[in-house]
């Protein structure tokens, strides 16, 4: 069962607050970003794995709720404040073409009140891919990064409040491939000179994994 169901069991008739069933997608990545001055990037493939989108109320709105932590406790996220509970979620595996159409993922079941910050799961299978070719100011450079993590995105800014009298259209989370690539160093030697920086050459596997886990390389947006 998932869990907010399962809260709406044990809350009963201490909170007399509305569940509702809300869209969300996918929006597609711009192709041609700026992940540094001076360096333009052109992506022809940009796809990701993502699992189990949760949203969380604010600390002090969950301890008024008394909301039981049956999946999140409150943990802290870097420029954020303690986390609330989970009182939002949509559970479930997608794998993604961020160059795409928008794609949906499903409906989420979000309790109505105030949110603070959203978490979603980066699954190494299949692995990140981002490909495609960055003009510098010493010239142009191909790249092929696949890169596997396997971590939990927290603190995502979602500072919206949910009304079941006026429900929003959907919630879009959105994919920065500029943020993603900003920790790139476009100068890293070609080790095996295939004319193709890849996660092998120099520390770029640890640079781009850092780009594709940052938090400001997602977006939570509410639709109204």
């Amino acid at each position: 069962m998932p869990w907010v169901a399962l809260l709406a069991l044990l809350v009963g008739c201490a909170e007399d607050r509305a569940l509702l069933t809300i869209p969300v997608r996918v929006a597609p990545s711009s192709g041609e970003v700026q992940p540094a001055d001076g360096v333009t990037a052109t992506l022809s493939a940009a796809s990701m794995t993502l699992s189990d989108l949760r949203l969380e109320a604010p600390a002090e709105t969950a301890r008024t709720w008394r909301i039981p932590a049956l999946v999140s406790t409150a943990v802290a996220h870097p420029g954020h404040d303690f986390s609330g509970d989970v009182a939002g979620e949509l559970v479930g595996t997608w794998t993604l073409d961020l160059l795409g159409a928008p794609t949906e993922l499903g409906s989420a079941s979000c309790y109505e009140g105030s949110y603070e910050t959203g978490r979603v799961r980066v699954a190494p299978s299949p692995a990140v891919l981002l490909e495609g070719s960055a003009t510098t100011d010493a010239g142009a450079v191909a790249f092929r990064f696949t890169v596997e993590p396997d971590q939990e995105i927290t603190g995502i800014p979602f500072e919206v409040a949910l009304d079941a009298d006026t429900p929003p259209s959907g919630i879009t989370l959105g994919v920065d491939l500029a943020y993603a690539l900003s920790s790139v160093d476009w100068t890293t030697p070609d080790g095996d000179g295939d004319g193709v920086l890849t996660e092998a050459d120099g520390a770029l596997a640890n640079t781009v994994t850092f780009g594709v886990v940052a938090t400001p390389t997602f977006t939570l947006t509410l639709e109204n």
